[in-house]
């Protein structure tokens, strides 16, 4: 419950983080499950990119395992993507009806 001075929100809400990409070098991550738990096989977690107007960039889906989520971006694919653009991590869990969350999202920083 929430006071008046207070209307909260509906919904998931994901961690809010910059995406910094340094101009020459490639974007390196991993991601692991919390808790110790794993992936449930299928799922699929993709970094969505869109331009500081919202048109597309494309998106960079991750290697996956039941252990982690981890990309490799090519320089030349990530000095493409423009200063105050916005990026949304999205996880899609395979259940019968499949699921999908924003885990992250935010502004690309350049470097």
């Amino acid at each position: 419950m929430t006071a008046p001075i207070d209307p909260g929100f509906l919904g998931y809400q994901p961690t809010i983080e910059p995406l910094k990409l340094t101009t020459g070098a490639s974007f390196v991550q991993t991601l692991q499950p919390s808790g110790g738990v794993n992936f449930p096989t299928g799922t699929t977690v993709s970094i969505v990119l869109t331009a500081p107007g919202g048109a597309a960039l494309g998106s960079w889906p991750a290697t996956m395992t039941l252990t982690q989520a981890s990309w490799n971006v090519a320089s030349t694919t990530c000095d493409a993507i423009p200063a105050n653009s916005r990026y949304t991590m999205l996880v899609t869990y395979p259940t019968p009806q499949p699921v999908t969350y924003a885990w992250y999202e935010g502004a690309v920083i350049r470097t």
